[in-house]
């Protein structure tokens, strides 16, 4: 069965799929909007991976709702999260001691997938999820107020 699966696994064509599908993105919240954009960087630069931070799982989620052909790392400091992200379609999670920023994270994520092989020099890599674009504006000031991607090359 295993066999079977995995063959079936590598035959699909998953960036095909999501670029053929039709979104109607102006019904949907910004989040929405935002991880799509990141599954379409993604799919145009062929990235290796997408490395997203989320302390709910709400980022990895969406974004593995698109279906897209490169895997998603989950990287969290919540360990309750790590777990239920363990049975979600096409994300690894992986979980970290707290850091003093969320760019040390990415970091130390980084250079953990390196060490675990996942990625490699060269590679193109999405980062989705983040800190907030305007630190000093509260939640009431700004409803929509993140920052959601960037792209490193190993």
């Amino acid at each position: 069965m295993n066999k079977v699966a995995l063959a079936i696994e590598k035959s699909i064509k998953y960036w095909k799929r999501f670029k053929n599908r039709e979104y109607n993105l102006d019904n949907l919240d910004y989040k929405f909007n935002m991880n799509y954009s990141v599954c379409m960087l993604a799919a145009n630069i062929e990235a290796k991976a997408i490395i997203a931070y989320t302390n709910t799982g709400d980022t990895s989620r969406i974004l593995s709702s698109f279906g897209p052909e490169c895997p998603i790392f989950a990287i969290t400091e919540n360990e309750i999260t790590y777990r239920q992200l363990g049975v979600a379609w096409n994300i690894t999670p992986k979980l970290f001691e707290h850091q003093e920023t969320i760019d040390k994270l990415v970091y130390l994520a980084i250079n953990t997938l390196k060490d675990e092989g996942y990625l490699e020099k060269g590679d193109k890599v999405i980062i989705a999820g983040g800190a907030k674009v305007a630190k000093d504006l509260s939640d009431k000031e700004a409803n929509i107020n993140t920052v959601m991607g960037g792209i490193v090359e190993i």
